[in-house]
């Protein structure tokens, strides 16, 4: 992704999670130049996965394999801004902080913290679109996976399609 976004890619819980639900995580490996994920964000998805949220198997499978794991320093005084982050969230904005990387969220208190640090900023949505425009999935299966992710996952979309972003 170094075309539009400085690597490394920090990923977090809700984007890889959204991926799994429709065996994309190896898409995002191949797709992405430098995907990461925190301690944090690997925790979060090995506890999802063991309260029974079965699909999350091929995300927890896929870190340390396929996703690097990215651990992060923690500053002495947290920016008042990571208050309202959850820890995942908060570590993927140190770590792109830290590394001038990019992070991946859908979170829109994430969205605005990395905004006001000057940090690169994606989601979902983004993520879905650059592996259209690099040939990997098309718009159909796009649209599909974000349909599963609303009706299977209740994931909240700002779009109605992907088709109708590109």
């Amino acid at each position: 992704m170094a075309d539009v976004y400085p690597g490394p890619l920090f990923l977090d819980a809700t984007v890889v999670s959204n991926f799994a639900s429709t065996d994309g995580c190896e898409l995002l490996a191949r797709t992405l130049d430098s995907p990461v994920v925190t301690p944090a964000v690997q925790d979060e998805l090995e506890r999802g996965e063991a309260h029974g949220h079965e699909y999350l198997a091929t995300a927890v499978a896929a870190i340390g394999d396929t996703i690097s794991v990215h651990t992060v320093s923690t500053p002495a005084v947290e920016p008042s801004s990571q208050i309202e982050l959850d820890a995942g969230e908060a570590e993927s904005l140190r770590g792109a902080i830290a590394t001038d990387g990019t992070i991946a969220t859908d979170d829109l208190a994430a969205r605005r913290a990395a905004t006001q640090q000057d940090v690169p900023v994606t989601g979902s949505i983004g993520l879905l679109v650059h592996c259209i425009t690099h040939d990997e999935l098309s718009p159909e299966t796009a649209d599909d996976w974000l349909t599963t992710w609303r009706d299977k996952r209740g994931y909240y979309a700002p779009v109605d399609s992907i088709s109708g972003v590109l």
